[in-house]
């Protein structure tokens, strides 16, 4: 059976929701001892899978699964609903702006497999990153806001993340020789037969 492009968005989209939600729970585990708090961690592997979605499933399909994967963690965060899609929505815009920012200062598309393009994004993601989230705290959830050093650490935190998962994608595409499946899943738009 062949699924059709939404099919197959959707079908990723809760795929990559769920991969998130449970990468985030075993960063939490593995990283304890490195939380600041429930949203801030020393290292925060999901910062790469943040960053990847956006770039294989395009900007809305990435939004998307980050979003959801994000809203499946609401009560695992202690957090109210309308707090939880605030976050989510952080969450998901950043790794969008990113990329949109990397086009445009770069005046080119990234490319997958060069490790200097995904370090530089990682670089504008962690930063978007932790101001959005930041911004959205101190209108929002002021609680959040503990300690002047909170925004360096959520930087460091992330780029470490999409650091090390850049460095690692890198090394798994280069040796299994997949740019070929990646740049068929990054296509954004359905088909169209000629």
């Amino acid at each position: 059976m062949h699924l059709g492009f939404y099919q197959e968005r959707i079908v990723l989209v809760i795929v990559c929701a769920a991969l998130f939600s449970a990468t985030h729970l075993g960063n939490a585990w593995a990283f304890q001892y490195f939380s600041f708090s429930n949203h801030i961690s020393w290292v925060y592997l999901p910062a790469f899978l943040r960053v990847m979605y956006v770039l294989v499933l395009g900007p809305w399909w990435g939004f998307a699964a980050i979003f959801l994967g994000g809203l499946s963690l609401v009560g695992n965060l202690d957090e109210h609903l309308f707090q939880g899609l605030l976050n989510a929505a952080c969450s998901g815009l950043s790794p969008v702006l990113a990329v949109w920012l990397f086009r445009l200062l770069k005046e080119r598309t990234l490319v997958l497999s060069r490790l200097r393009d995904l370090i530089e994004l990682s670089l504008l993601y962690a930063l978007l990153n932790a101001v959005i989230h930041h911004l959205n705290w101190a209108v929002q959830q002021p609680d959040q806001l503990m300690s002047a050093m909170q925004l360096p650490i959520m930087v460091a935190g992330d780029l470490m993340g999409a650091v090390l998962g850049a460095f690692l994608f890198t090394q798994i595409i280069r040796y299994f020789k997949i740019d070929g499946v990646l740049e068929r899943l990054s296509q954004t738009k359905p088909d169209v037969p000629s």
